[in-house]
């Protein structure tokens, strides 16, 4: 692994093709805005080139694929967006690893691609994104890469109100704007809008919230069995749900279990300035930033929950 800079990453895509864009499972709006956005602009230059994700994509985000056309070839080069390490490209890790660029703003990224390009200083992979398209001159950023670029944005940042804002944040928002992104149906369908599976999905977990730590840390889980039982639901609406425990006044952790299947657990974190969840989440294998991570646990619902709730509770100097 060597890393490099944007004008090495722009030579490297211009002299290479057909490229797989690899995003990672679970998919956000920034891996997919980075992997749309990278594909649109390699084929716009006559390159083989197609994204492709280990999970389905959410269908609000389907509007980021409009542009992008069917290429049927065989794969020669490998690109990873906003993939921290290959094993959050779950079925497709082993592809992941043989990645010759990976393109990422995570200060927990494992390096495991030949070529690494890396700002964790950036609020979005997006933000890193725009910065090599812009130095690309072949490219032109059309109203549909400026869509991906944007959504990235702004979903990484949370709507501009995560503590990884900066005001380079808002300057690129502001340039896609300027360049044709169209942010009302965009932050409608990013912040606002929820099905109804997604209120009945909200509803049960919050009837079961647990609170620790002199109600410092609260956790919500979401089982399998939950998941199955209302229609509709996709992984964004299972995401979304991460954020739900930090919001709740006097919580510094917030910790969302999902069960990906038995005996297999998804563990996501959010924080206030008090903790640092990436430290947290490295403790058993996972990884992110100070204020979002994630890790995953072979272990049954409870286990998981006692031995992060644990972790929590000893970075904030909470014994329990």
């Amino acid at each position: 692994m060597r890393r490099i800079d944007l004008k090495e990453a722009a030579d490297f895509l211009l002299n290479s093709d057909s490229f797989l864009i690899l995003m990672h499972g679970s998919p956000d709006g920034d891996t997919i805005g980075c992997g749309t956005a990278l594909c649109a602009a390699l084929q716009q230059i006559g390159k083989k080139a197609k994204a492709v994700c280990p999970d389905p994509v959410p269908k609000k985000f389907g509007y980021m694929f409009r542009e992008i056309k069917e290429q049927d070839f065989e794969p020669q080069t490998i690109v990873t967006v906003d993939v921290a390490d290959p094993k959050l490209l779950y079925s497709m890790q082993s592809v992941g690893e043989k990645a010759q660029l990976c393109i990422d703003h995570h200060v927990s990224n494992t390096e495991y691609a030949e070529r690494l390009l890396l700002a964790p200083e950036y609020a979005a992979a997006a933000e890193l994104m725009f910065e090599l398209l812009k130095s690309m001159p072949e490219v032109k950023i059309t109203n549909a890469i400026a869509d991906s670029l944007y959504t990235g944005i702004a979903t990484d940042s949370g709507c501009f109100k995560y503590s990884n804002t900066s005001p380079q944040t808002h300057v690129y928002a502001a340039e896609l704007i300027q360049l044709g992104a169209d942010i009302v149906p965009i932050n409608y369908a990013m912040f606002d809008m929820k099905s109804q599976g997604r209120l009945k999905l909200e509803q049960s977990v919050l009837s079961r919230i647990r609170y620790y730590a002199d109600g410092r840390i609260a956790v919500i889980d979401v089982t399998q069995a939950l998941l199955d039982s209302i229609p509709d639901i996709d992984s964004e609406d299972v995401g979304a749900l991460s954020a739900i425990p930090r919001q709740i006044e006097g919580v510094d952790i917030g910790i969302c279990i999902k069960e990906k299947k038995p005996g297999l657990m998804k563990v996501s974190l959010r924080s206030s300035e008090n903790a640092d969840v990436s430290a947290i989440a490295q403790q058993f294998g996972g990884g992110g930033h100070a204020r979002a991570a994630g890790c995953a646990f072979s272990a049954s619902a409870e286990d998981t929950e006692k031995q992060i709730v644990w972790a929590c509770a000893k970075a904030l100097g909470n014994a329990l």
